[in-house]
């Protein structure tokens, strides 16, 4: 009598998608908890700065935006910053904060990495989602101009925020007191990459300098992308943000190679 048939083995990346799809759940229970005030938390934090800003720098939509919503000027700014910054910034602390994981075989030290932006590119684009459709419904206008060109600009740089992410978590291993340094350093990003206000209303001789940054590059495109009527500052480039993305997750990846092994011994 023949044997009954084995039930076939899985595959690597079947293995690997159900250790990303646990630390995911895993991720999102220490996140929130059963806390509402987390999860409301994710959609407060740019509502707040919206309307803050809306109070703070209202009067100059007129003035140097025609044309264009000043709420929802933010908003384009404001949602994918976030998202970039958490990407790199709970990315950095990712290895850190599941390194009692590592024991199990199938865990490594990239996966908490993987799982926490799945989390975070899944909470703010519902973010985004919700927003706009709130803005919707006040009566402004949420439909991009050009959105499968707004979707590929955010995937540049999502995978610029991983790769840094990746990048920081493994270089600040063995010196996690620089981890405050590179927090602290977000809020003069947030300042100079044009969130809160159009870069084509400061000085010229400020702009080339400004340039350097591949953020402001980022969201000057998006918002270019999102409303017809936006003039995009000359000198943007999206092969600027994309060089930056691949050279930051090349440089992440590498690190990771070199130093895996010892990331699971620390």
């Amino acid at each position: 009598m023949a044997a009954p048939p084995r039930p076939a083995q899985r595959t690597a990346w079947q293995v690997q998608r159900s250790v990303w799809f646990a630390l995911f759940l895993r991720e999102l229970k220490t996140r929130f908890g059963g806390r509402w005030l987390g999860v409301y938390w994710v959609l407060l934090e740019p509502l707040a700065h919206i309307a803050i800003m809306l109070l703070i720098f209202g009067f100059i939509r007129h003035r140097v935006l025609p044309g264009v919503d000043f709420a929802m000027f933010l908003l384009v700014g404001l949602v994918p910053f976030f998202m970039f910054k958490n990407l790199t910034l709970r990315g950095m602390e990712a290895v850190d904060s599941n390194r009692g994981l590592f024991g199990y075989r199938q865990v490594k030290p990239i996966d908490p990495l993987v799982s926490r932006a799945l989390l975070e590119v899944s909470l703010y684009s519902a973010v985004y989602l919700i927003m706009l459709g709130v803005m919707g419904w006040i009566g402004f206008s949420v439909v991009p101009a050009r959105p499968l060109e707004l979707m590929g600009i955010s995937a540049v740089l999502l995978m610029f925020g991983f790769g840094l992410g990746l990048v920081f978590a493994v270089a600040t291993d063995e010196l996690p007191n620089a981890r405050s340094f590179i927090r602290i350093s977000f809020m003069p990003l947030y300042l100079i990459s044009g969130i809160i206000f159009p870069v084509s209303a400061l000085p010229p001789q400020v702009l080339p300098w400004l340039l350097w940054n591949p953020i402001l590059h980022a969201i000057e495109i998006s918002r270019g992308h999102f409303f017809a009527q936006y003039h995009v500052l000359p000198g943007i480039s999206g092969a600027y943000v994309a060089a930056w993305a691949v050279a930051a997750l090349t440089l992440g990846l590498s690190l990771y190679r070199v130093r895996r092994h010892r990331l699971l011994a620390s």
